[in-house]
This record gives C-alpha cells, structure tokens and sequence, in this order.
C-alpha cells in the first residue's frame, strides 16, 4: 500500500496520524512510498475511494463524568475572629527639637 501523504504513528504506535498532529511520534511513511504489509495488517490499514489511506476508528469513547461534591457554603458558618488585635497601648517617641 503507497501513501498518498505524511503518516505518523502516535507514540504507543497504535494510531496513525497526519502531519502536524501533536500526538505524532514516528514517521510511518512519506508521499509515495510503501507502508510494508505487516503495518497495514497489524494497524487495519485501508484505502478509501479516493485513495486515501484510513484507519477504521471505533466509535469515539466519551469520557465518563464523574458528578463533583458542590462545596460547602462558606457564609453558612463565620469563623472565629482571625486577626491578632494590637496592643492597645502604644508608645509613640517624641520629636527631638
């Protein structure tokens, strides 16, 4: 099978992908050159009508979403007065004249 553009494999080298992907890993083939027979079996390579050469993908797996906890109101509860309270006596030096 010649490939009709850049073909990379990911770097698992379980999917192919085309130039400029970032998942791009290995070059697989250039324009025009065979991709050797073991590659297309192992990857189940094909060609379509155009002559383009196709990986048959599974249907795209949706991640599944896992439901987040809504977080505690935090006015529900005041917290105890953070702030370190000054000495009330402070000394203040006199002006030398």
């Amino acid at each position: 099978m010649k490939a009709d553009r850049r073909l990379y494999l990911t770097r698992d080298r379980e999917t192919i992908v085309e130039d400029g992907d970032a998942r791009a890993g290995s070059l697989l083939a250039a324009p025009g050159c065979d991709i050797p027979e073991e590659e297309v079996k192992r990857l189940g390579l094909l060609t379509d009508s155009d002559g383009r050469v196709t990986q048959p993908t599974a249907a795209p797996e949706t991640p599944e979403v896992k439901e987040q906890p809504k977080p505690e109101d935090k006015q529900q509860k005041k917290p105890a007065d953070k702030a370190v309270k000054k000495p009330t006596t402070k000394r203040r030096r006199k002006r030398a004249t």
